[in-house]
């Protein structure tokens, strides 16, 4: 009966040990708040002014699962499922795909990096996350409005800041070494005989050291045929200067089978202006080839932190398109009438 008891004892601090190394959170974010565009398109031609409730401009509405495992050494095994959502209506965003954000599983070492598989952003996303107005503030959407534009029926990729998410992916993100870091990704695009259909390549290189960072990003996207590709090139910079922290981007997309580019160019900063209250500022300007007419925009916002997890911001674009009816906020924002657009937005985030 003591051998008995003193085996399930050992037992059952052999699961304690086990549980304590491993953890699985539920995470997720909620961005609801009022949009005013200055100019919608209406029935039988023409524009308007429209005010509508929008989920997702400051971050995509979300909700999510991550699981680390300690395998001792240095080792870990990890994974990411998240689902995106309209707060609004409830419904499931990325075309109603169960985990559209993000879905993967991997190993990684304090040494060596980190290797991972499954549905994982492009390395564009890396610019986009961490040197521009998007991400940097508030903004959001606001900021991602310049981009060369699949929605007009152009050949070139619309996603030029904040990154392609890559189904059948294998990435791996190399550890820090000397505050220099990089990664390289490929998505396979599974079709027999033809490896080259469908295929993304991305790659990037970093370098963080103190108040400053920077990074380059590469990608390129077959077509499904594998005969031609968007290829995307990226890189920005930022640096802390007190409550100032500048930043810049620049990126280009080209589409090799018409030679149709975009480059776009973002100046900001954002100033804690105390430690509640955040104010953000940006000029974008995007030089398209083949006579199509160039865009600009100017943003801003103030976001106001009621807690760690919860703010309140105000957030404004004006957009002047030369080349096609001017498009803020991209991914099922609202595209204007003419060639200028106005929008407003008083919104809420929580994070969970």
């Amino acid at each position: 009966m003591k051998k008995t008891l003193l085996v399930a004892a050992m037992l059952a601090g052999g699961a304690t040990t086990a549980h304590a190394q491993s953890s699985v959170s539920i995470y997720g974010l909620i961005d609801l708040g009022l949009t005013y565009y200055s100019s919608a398109p209406k029935s039988g031609g023409g524009g308007a002014r429209l005010l509508r409730m929008d989920s997702g401009i400051a971050q995509g509405s979300r909700i999510g699962f991550k699981g680390t495992e300690d395998l001792g050494g240095g080792m870990n095994a990890f994974f990411t499922l998240e689902t995106g959502f309209g707060a609004d209506d409830g419904s499931l965003g990325q075309g109603g795909l169960l985990f559209g954000r993000q879905s993967f599983v991997g190993l990684g070492s304090t040494q060596w990096g980190s290797l991972s598989v499954g549905r994982q952003y492009d390395f564009m996303a890396n610019i986009g996350g961490q040197y521009a107005m998007g991400a940097l503030s508030p903004a959001g959407s606001f900021g991602w409005g310049l981009h060369a534009d699949a929605a007009h029926g152009t050949a070139l990729n619309n996603h030029i800041y904040a990154g392609d998410r890559t189904n059948n992916s294998i990435k791996y993100n190399s550890a820090k070494f000397g505050g220099f870091s990089f990664g390289a990704m490929v998505g396979l695009g599974e079709t027999a005989g033809n490896n080259n259909a469908g295929r993304t390549v991305s790659a990037t290189g970093q370098y963080d050291n103190g108040p400053f960072s920077g990074a380059l990003a590469y990608t390129d996207i077959k077509d499904s045929t594998g005969s031609f590709s968007t290829r995307i090139y990226g890189g920005g910079a930022r640096y802390q200067i007190g409550a100032f922290t500048p930043f810049g981007v620049v990126t280009q997309v080209k589409n090799t089978n018409t030679s149709a580019k975009a480059t776009t160019y973002e100046l900001g900063t954002v100033y804690a202006l105390t430690p509640l209250w955040d104010l953000a500022a940006a000029y974008q300007f995007q030089k398209r080839n083949q006579g199509v007419g160039n865009a600009q925009a100017l943003v801003a916002t103030v976001d106001y932190k009621i807690s760690k997890r919860t703010d309140l911001y105000v957030g404004a674009v004006y957009d002047r398109d030369k080349g096609y009816n001017a498009y803020p906020v991209f991914g099922g924002g609202i595209q204007s009438a003419t060639g200028n657009q106005t929008a407003l937005r008083l919104g809420m985030r929580h994070r969970f």
